[in-house]
């Protein structure tokens, strides 16, 4: 006869077998982490839960971009071999907030992380930002997110000088005063600070001249924010201090400003209507040159502008891409509108431009990314001649648009309207 004891030490031994296996079973394949809880302040919602960011991320392992080269060369009918191999690394679909899907705007690359900021077409005020770890080229990760009620978001830049890192916003709000000269405006610049490269809740406004903030760069303590015309009085380039109440420190007046950026000592800003080019000092903020450029003859659209040494590539819509010496202002290159059949002209009109040593990517709106090369590393090599040639043309699927482009070591990103956010690897 079997004693108590014998069963109980069976039944013991049994129990501590099960919990030891379970034990094992869990530290082999852990449970996925917690998602964080949203936080808000009413006007600004950050979501760091990682399950509610993956799902709007759908990954790729192996999917290779077509170039299409077909026609590049006169009397040419057959497609040739691309100079270029990209891979499809990652799709993101645009945020959404009250049933509203907002579209990219912006994309601003720094190290490891890349920043992208949205906002909504036409009277709505709405806007949001993204970050991603890029550390992984094949598996970009997002990590953060935050969505802005009564805020589109027209482009940002991100900082690490003065303090903790930041993002810079450019920004349109329907929140009421904020006041420039006395006179109510709706364009403000928001600082918002980073932890560990997540979103928070801090953050600061600012106002800044005219309707609606269109670019924003940051530089030796200071903060370039171009601004738009447009009922509220004329916009223009304004330079902030990059203090704690980032005051105005000089403001150069024009309509049209549309975005700006910085190499070396110098600012260089644009202006649509046509599009013009700017040129300052960054030591003292004084306005050097401006140079006519062409092209940019519709009103209220997207524009970028890259300098690069004394070269600037500027993407001016209707006028398509153009290389502007910054010494003589003598345009040195260009690229034409895209003219694809079956679209209307406004629909295929240059809205950016990014350059990756000797290739260019300009996005074409419903025309898709070009892919144009250049004779020399634009990068690295300050002079000599461009000779920029058309390399191929991708689209991605009907009204599709192709918004904005930036591109950084081996990684492209391409903002398609509400088609959300293309990651590619450039190989």
């Amino acid at each position: 006869m079997k004693s108590k004891l014998a069963s109980f030490s069976t039944a013991l031994i049994t129990v501590l077998i099960s919990a030891l296996l379970f034990s094992c079973k869990n530290t082999d394949s852990p449970v996925g982490p917690v998602d964080e809880p949203d936080i808000t302040n009413g006007r600004i919602t950050v979501t760091n839960g990682t399950m509610a960011l993956d799902a709007r991320v759908k990954y790729y392992d192996d999917t290779t971009i077509p170039v299409d080269t077909t026609g590049l060369r006169k009397g040419q009918s057959q497609s040739r071999a691309a100079a270029v191999t990209l891979k499809l690394r990652a799709e993101v679909s645009p945020p959404v907030s009250g049933g509203t899907t907002l579209q990219a705007t912006h994309v601003a690359l720094d190290g490891n992380y890349a920043y992208v900021s949205y906002n909504v077409q036409g009277n709505t005020y709405l806007g949001g930002v993204d970050v991603f770890d890029i550390s992984n080229k094949k598996k970009p990760k997002l990590i953060s997110q935050a969505i802005f009620q009564t805020t589109d978001v027209s482009a940002l830049y991100y900082s690490s000088v003065s303090g903790p890192d930041k993002l810079y916003l450019a920004e349109a709000t329907s929140d009421t005063g904020f006041y420039y000269g006395g006179i109510p405006v709706t364009a403000v610049l928001e600082e918002i600070t980073l932890n560990s490269n997540k979103l928070t809740l801090t953050s600061r406004r600012v106002a800044v001249p005219s309707y609606v903030a269109t670019d924003v760069k940051v530089i030796s303590g200071k903060v370039y924010v171009t601004s738009g015309s447009g009922g509220v009085g004329t916009g223009g380039l304004s330079i902030l201090s990059q203090t704690t109440l980032l005051p105005i420190v000089s403001t150069d007046p024009f309509l049209d400003a549309r975005a700006v950026d910085i190499y070396g000592s110098s600012i260089v800003a644009m202006q649509g209507t046509p599009a013009r080019l700017r040129k300052y000092l960054v030591a003292t903020n004084a306005f050097q040159s401006s140079y006519t450029v062409g092209g940019a003859t519709i009103a209220e659209s997207k524009s970028t502008l890259t300098v690069l040494f004394n070269r600037a590539l500027v993407a001016v819509g209707d006028g398509g891409m153009k290389v502007v010496n910054l010494q003589t202002g003598a345009l040195t290159d260009s690229v034409a509108r895209a003219s694809v059949s079956g679209l209307t002209p406004d629909k295929t009109v240059t809205n950016a431009v990014s350059v990756n040593n000797k290739l260019v990517f300009l996005a074409n709106g419903e025309a898709g990314v070009y892919v144009v090369q250049s004779a020399v590393d634009l990068e690295t090599t300050p002079t000599g001649a461009t000779n920029l040639t058309l390399q191929g043309k991708m689209q991605f699927g009907s009204a599709q648009s192709a918004n904005f482009v930036a591109s950084k070591n081996s990684l492209l990103f391409i903002a398609t309207g509400l088609g959300g956010l293309k990651i590619v690897e450039i190989l």
